[in-house]
């Protein structure tokens, strides 16, 4: 049996498109592994940085870990700051009063 060949025109038979078609499928293959390779790469890359590059919060802002409105209220205070003055705000510390 004889099929129409994609390239030049010439007659391809059923095992020569076999053939073809594993060569097709091992190169759609090895590209999928190199995208595989190349991205743990980038994420054993990611993780030496998260390594290196600790935050730490300061002592005096354990609020932020324990509530979450102190967490909102200082976001809304740095925005509503930004919006009036224009400028970037830095907090440097956050008490609780009384509600």
């Amino acid at each position: 049996m004889l099929t129409f060949g994609v390239w030049g025109g010439a007659d391809v038979d059923t095992g020569q498109a076999f053939l073809i078609a594993l060569i097709a499928m091992a190169i759609v293959f090895l590209t999928l592994i190199i995208i595989i390779f190349a991205t743990w790469l980038i994420q054993k890359g990611y993780t030496v940085v998260l390594k290196k590059t600790t935050i730490s919060p300061r002592p005096e802002n354990k609020i932020l870990e324990e509530d979450e409105d102190a967490v909102v209220a200082a976001l809304a205070a740095t925005i509503d700051f930004h919006r009036e003055f224009g400028k970037d705000a830095r907090i440097v510390s956050i008490t609780r009063t009384e509600d």
